[in-house]
């Protein structure tokens, strides 16, 4: 039998729930009572012109191109600055090469915060164009998956391992910052990183990626990479993946990722331009929320 959460418990209900029950109850619509109510801002740091869509939606035909973006993403509230991801600290990484590139330590400034007064990073992955910013911000705290520290500070480099688009110089610096007790390991599904702010595994765009959803009203999911374009939402086609064996997952993930937000409109794609025409923009920065 499952219980469902409405808000209105009759007496029977509450009879049947027992102390312990309450008790759990009570704590959950406590926590849910004093979450604050986010603010949400997506900085766009560089242009990425004529990207394959092919690369981006699998299954697409081969010969499309779109312009894509990247971004890092602003959290403000509960007296914190969190950033989802920070961004790359070069222009130009092998084969990929962006266009209009700011530092995301300037980026975040045109939305009214100084690099210092960052307090949280939570990176949804190790790839380089999301996690190498992390040293523009001297003072946050980095948050990663268990799983995903694990196998790229090790495994990945071993016979056998996979490490495509994992910068080495990235992955000194998580472990640098272990040291020093600036990182914290979120360890696995569903977990509440901040009063209502919640990651999610099992997309599997790297070994654990994650995404995270910002409860308030509305309420966001924030997707990077887990899902690339809002196209991938609409066709229900699997953005790229650790593996071909991960290609269901992340379909299934994007789905979940619709009904955590409640809208598709409300899942913001990691390298989507469409974000910034969605919502109300100025220059790089749209406000979601």
């Amino acid at each position: 039998m499952a219980l469902g959460f409405s808000g209105n418990l009759t007496m029977k209900q509450l009879t049947w729930l027992g102390p312990i029950s309450l008790l759990a109850l009570f704590a959950l619509t406590l926590a849910r009572a004093t979450a604050p109510e986010y603010s949400i801002q997506a900085i766009r740091y560089a242009n990425s012109p004529g990207d394959s869509v092919a690369d981006l939606v699998m299954g697409a035909p081969p010969d499309e191109k779109i312009d894509t973006v990247y971004v890092i993403w602003l959290i403000r509230g509960g007296g914190r600055n969190i950033l989802f991801d920070s961004g790359s600290h070069v222009q130009k990484w092998f084969k990929y090469e962006m266009t209009d590139y700011l530092s995301p330590d300037q980026a975040v400034r045109l939305a009214g915060v100084q690099p210092e007064e960052v307090t949280d990073i939570v990176i949804s992955h190790a790839h380089w164009d999301h996690m190498g910013g992390m040293r523009f911000f001297p003072k946050a705290t980095v948050w990663i998956q268990k799983e995903e520290f694990r196998y790229y500070t090790g495994e990945a480099w071993q016979k056998g391992g996979e490490h495509g688009g994992i910068d080495p110089d990235d992955v000194q610096e998580l472990v640098r910052l272990n040291t020093l007790g600036r990182l914290r390991f979120v360890d696995g599904d569903n977990i509440e990183i901040f009063p209502g702010i919640r990651a999610y595994t099992g997309a599997r765009h790297t070994y654990a990626s994650q995404y995270l959803l910002i409860e308030g009203h509305p309420t966001f999911v924030l997707a990077s990479d887990n899902c690339y374009l809002y196209r991938n939402l609409a066709e229900h086609k699997a953005s790229g993946t650790f593996s071909e064996a991960d290609i269901p997952a992340n379909i299934q993930n994007q789905q979940r990722m619709i009904q955590l937000a409640g809208s598709p409109d409300r899942v913001v794609p990691g390298h989507d331009a469409l974000q910034f025409q969605k919502f109300p923009t100025q220059g790089r920065v749209a406000a979601l929320k």
